[in-house]
């Protein structure tokens, strides 16, 4: 176990924030799944014992440690969990992407139901998943917590984008209401997976990144905060994502190149946050990895940083060459065809 106690150190440092060493790294192939048809989506739709045996059929993915980085495995993540769990509606569209329906009335009914009930059937489901994760594990893998959007994204899927931005004006106390109580379902519904999941050198792993931190960790992300100003989330949103911060030892929360990365500034200043983690959009009118550099370099002033998503082998260099600190992790998927059939 000395490689394996090594690289937990490594993880340690980048936690810490330190400035000496190599960056984490972690590369894989281009993954790509078999979409659902045009359909509601329910919870008894998802067939535990059919999904938990795929973990770790692919022979790349028999193995605990990948490159820098953790092998982690985490229930059905296609669903959007947290807004099912608030009370949305779940459609399946004819590709990859899921939505919610916003679950709210006009009067905001429907709010009593937001954190779920221990019955709750897709809470049940969820952690049945979980579970199945756990009795599964040979070793070659690490159980995360499902991929857990934040009180941002749910209360846009509660009441839709375009009401959401009328309300945060017209109804700021109601909205004030809803984003707490969503942020109580995140916390509720993370913890509740946690209780199932062992530690792994007194540690655990976020989803999806492979990092491992000493003592709990949760990776969540606020997407819908893309139409807000830094202002208005540093006023309406921050509180509820600070109190999911403190909920836990180490936290970090995903921002789109493309999308949401002009709050960055208003999370380098906040102290309960551990990283910051930028998924690179691959759309035609995203910044450009060089673009990115100099907000990238910003951030590791104050935050740890791990950058996900497409990315060449030449942009990986660059990267690399750039921001040399462990402070860095890099979770890349290579876009370059044929290079790779193992992660490294």
């Amino acid at each position: 176990m000395a490689d394996v106690n090594e690289l937990l150190q490594r993880h340690t440092a980048f936690w810490n924030h330190e400035r000496q060493g190599e960056p984490l790294m972690r590369l894989r192939p281009m993954h790509y799944r078999t979409p659902f048809d045009n359909l509601d989506v329910t919870p008894d739709m998802l067939d535990v014992d059919a999904l938990t045996p795929e973990v770790g059929s692919r022979d790349w993915r028999k193995c605990l440690v990948q490159g820098d980085l953790f092998h982690g495995e985490h229930p059905f993540s296609r669903i959007p969990w947290m807004e099912a769990l608030v009370g949305c509606g779940i459609h399946s569209g004819t590709d990859e992407a899921m939505w919610p329906r916003p679950a709210l009335g006009p009067e905001f009914e429907g709010m009593d139901n937001i954190v779920p009930a221990d019955d709750n059937p897709w809470l049940r489901k969820l952690l049945a998943l979980t579970q199945a994760l756990v009795d599964a594990n040979d070793g070659s893998y690490l159980v995360t917590h499902t991929l857990m959007r934040g009180p941002s994204d749910l209360l846009s899927a509660l009441l839709g984008d375009e009401r959401m931005g009328l309300a945060l004006y017209d109804a700021p106390d109601t909205v004030r209401d809803i984003l707490s109580r969503a942020r109580e379902a995140f916390v509720k519904v993370a913890r509740a997976q946690y209780a199932l999941i062992p530690a792994f050198h007194d540690g655990w792993s976020c989803w999806a990144y492979g990092l491992w931190a000493p003592g709990s960790i949760i990776r969540f992300q606020s997407d819908s905060s893309s139409q807000l100003s830094p202002r208005s989330y540093r006023e309406h949103i921050l509180p509820h994502d600070r109190a999911i911060m403190q909920a836990f030892d180490h936290s970090i929360i995903d921002l789109h190149s493309g999308g949401t990365l002009h709050i960055h500034k208003v999370l380098m200043e906040t102290p309960e946050l551990n990283a910051i983690s930028v998924t690179m959009d691959p759309y035609a009118n995203a910044p450009r990895l060089e673009d990115l550099l100099p907000t990238f370099a910003e951030i590791l002033e104050a935050k740890s940083l791990l950058v996900t998503g497409e990315l060449t082998m030449a942009e990986v260099e660059r990267l690399r060459q750039a921001l040399p600190t462990p402070s860095l992790a890099i979770n890349g998927h290579l876009t370059d065809k044929l290079l790779y059939e193992r992660p490294i």
